[in-house]
């Protein structure tokens, strides 16, 4: 491997072992999810805002507000908002142990790598029972619900599922989920920044192994 190649695999493994990336990550999903929150609420007030939408018949009183569930983009949304949580959780990991950095990969997590309650298990995030049933369904989201019909494994489907020729029971996530989020990201978030001000930041020439 020449010089130059070795100098930017370098780079490369220096900023997967940096935390300043996975919270730079972080806040940029966050803030995706918080646009994809505002815009699903207002489809909702709105029906027939989301593209390719046709709305034949609306009625609703003049007074009636929505709950801000998300509309139409909550579990994208919810989604997106999986991912900032869980670059937060891996970069105080990542802080604590740079030996999960290889010089030619990260290393796994253990078959974890969405698995928001094992992560934050494992970061030592604080959270409450109700948090943790909230890590449970995002990390459904996250590892599958939010990007494809079903999952790869079709017994992880369930009755709560759109399925053709079967309407879900219940898709509707509750209203205060959102804020309950946006509660466990500060908390990830100010333990990873105290993370990074008390572990020393590695040296540019690191030797990875």
């Amino acid at each position: 491997m020449t010089n130059s190649n070795e100098n930017w695999l370098q780079r490369v493994r220096y900023t997967a072992a940096e935390p300043t990336s996975w919270l730079s990550r972080a806040r940029t999903l966050r803030q995706a999810s918080e646009d994809l929150w505002i815009s699903g609420n207002a489809h909702s007030r709105n029906p027939g805002l989301e593209l390719g939408a046709t709305v034949i018949s609306n009625w609703t009183s003049p007074d009636f507000v929505p709950s801000e569930t998300g509309g139409s983009t909550c579990e994208v949304c919810f989604m997106v908002f999986g991912f900032a949580l869980e670059n937060l959780a891996k970069g105080i990991i990542v802080c604590r142990d740079p030996s999960l950095v290889s010089r030619a990969r990260l290393k796994s997590w253990h078959g974890a790598g969405h698995d928001l309650s094992s992560l934050f298990s494992r970061a030592t995030i604080t959270v409450s029972t109700e948090e943790q049933q909230t890590l449970e369904r995002i990390t459904r989201i996250t590892e599958w619900k939010g990007r494809y019909p079903v999952a790869m494994n079709f017994y992880d489907v369930g009755v709560q599922d759109p399925i053709i020729g079967h309407i879900a029971i219940s898709n509707i996530w509750p209203a205060d989920e959102f804020a309950c989020l946006c509660q466990l990201y500060e908390r990830a978030k100010a333990l990873l920044i105290a993370t990074m001000e008390q572990v020393p930041p590695l040296p540019a020439d690191y030797k990875f192994e």
